[in-house]
């Protein structure tokens, strides 16, 4: 069977409802591995993710990070880390 679906102005590629329920390992949160021969893209399982990403306490974590304040002129640590890289 062969379904369609749109690539938006990001990239981002919606799957559709009817390939969600078919393939069981599919859920929300999963961490898909993304493969292309030649002119073929496809989409399947991370063979070496074993849990599910628990993504709120990812950006809880994000949050707390970007909260920290550095030495100079109290910036916060994640915009220090910004304007180091692009020192480079």
């Amino acid at each position: 069977m062969i379904y369609t679906a749109m690539v938006r102005q990001r990239g981002q590629l919606t799957i559709p409802d009817q390939v969600r329920k078919v393939l069981s390992w599919l859920q929300i949160g999963e961490v898909v591995g993304i493969e292309i021969d030649d002119d073929e893209l496809r989409i399947k399982p991370h063979a070496k993710v074993n849990k599910k990403m628990d993504w709120d306490s990812f950006w809880k974590r994000m949050e707390l990070s970007r909260s920290f304040r550095g030495t100079k002129n109290d910036k916060p640590l994640s915009q220090m880390v910004v304007e180091d890289r692009k020192s480079h």
